[in-house]
């Protein structure tokens, strides 16, 4: 049995996972495709992350801090997983920087990606300046501090969030009709933002249903509404489009509570995006023959047993946003569970039971 393990991914889940290794004395390998850890958090400029409103450097900083000055982990920036052999405590890993590593477990924690709205051409994204996702308008937040309509850099009086742009969504296939978990949750957080710091700026939320998990319903639900004057509009947008006589969008939807059409100015959309699977999360899982789910092709544990962090192969464990839409916080914990795991199963112990 090797004693060490090879993590994949540097983002929450994998961050999780080596500092955990680390601390528990065990020689840790991080590979990230990336120039630098954090994942998206990091490398897209997340502006507040939820549900405890902090900037991705207070959350993952630390994690990013202890990992790479635990002596325990050796981390491998720029670089990705080429090929795997062996089996359980004894694999054989060739990475893309030409390095030869003989591990005894491995986590798997690379990731998802955004949906890419351009798949949905009804809503305009790419043909109007004005139509953005909720990932530019936190790197709006983020980057520059201001908000503003792309077409023309005025502040917008009217910003619609629509929700499930990518998720739960029929007409894209089987592949997308998972919740993002994340995005009722988010939109709240941001309509807040816009409405503190531009009291001037009316927010609209344009819904199939609200999804706010767990303690999530007040602060990011509640809250944007009853504090901040939030307009929460239940209903299915059926197309975007743009006016050249007042240079406005036109939000077109159905009503599904007073059941009627209405097409509604706007000066900025931002549509709120699913998550699916990265290229990473699909290209490890052929690379180790892991359980996908055949219509999300998110990977799945393992049948057998209740731990949601052992996998079907042995010796493989799974963290993150790999196995599906996931928040920050559960990421972290979940990477916590995989690393420990890993750990236990470098010393026999029998995982996952």
């Amino acid at each position: 049995m090797e004693q060490s393990v090879l993590v994949i991914g540097g983002g929450p889940a994998g961050l999780s996972a080596a500092r955990t290794l680390g601390g528990l004395e065990v020689k840790t390998y991080l590979v990230e495709k990336a120039q630098k850890l954090g994942g998206r958090p990091i490398l897209e400029d997340y502006h507040t992350l939820i549900p405890r409103k902090m900037k991705p450097s207070q959350v993952l900083g630390p994690f990013i801090e202890e990992v790479q000055s635990n002596p325990n982990v050796e981390v491998f920036l720029n670089t990705e997983v080429e090929e795997v052999s062996g089996s359980g405590g004894n694999f054989s890993v060739k990475l893309s920087n030409g390095k030869t590593l003989k591990v005894g477990a491995i986590v798997v924690a690379t990731g998802f990606t955004h949906f890419d709205p351009k798949r949905k051409g009804e809503l305009g994204f790419g043909i109007y300046p004005d139509v953005i996702t909720n990932l530019q308008l936190e790197q709006m937040f983020s980057r520059e501090g201001k908000l503003y309509r792309p077409s023309n850099g005025e502040l917008p009086k009217r910003v619609a969030f629509v929700f499930c742009v990518g998720s739960r969504d029929r007409q894209l296939g089987v592949t997308n009709v998972h919740c993002c978990r994340y995005g009722c949750a988010l939109s709240g957080l941001q309509a807040m933002e816009i409405r503190q710091k531009y009291p001037e700026v009316d927010v609209f939320c344009y819904y199939m249903d609200v999804r706010t998990y767990g303690t999530w319903e007040y602060p990011f639900y509640w809250e944007p509404q009853e504090k901040f004057g939030v307009r929460y509009v239940r209903g299915r947008i059926a197309e975007i489009t743009y006016s050249p006589q007042d240079g406005r969008l036109r939000v077109k939807h159905e009503d599904t509570i007073v059941q009627r059409p209405a097409e509604i100015p706007m000066d900025l959309v931002v549509l709120v995006l699913g998550m699916e699977p990265s290229e990473g999360t699909k290209k490890v899982a052929k690379l180790l023959n892991l359980k996908q789910n055949p219509d999300s092709l998110f990977i799945e544990p393992a049948d057998e047993v209740g731990d949601p962090t052992v996998s079907n192969v042995e010796g493989v464990f799974i963290a993150g946003a790999c196995k599906g839409p996931i928040d920050i916080e559960s990421s972290i914990s979940d990477g916590r569970s995989a690393g420990v795991n890993a750990a236990l199963y470098l010393r026999g112990a029998k995982v996952g039971a």
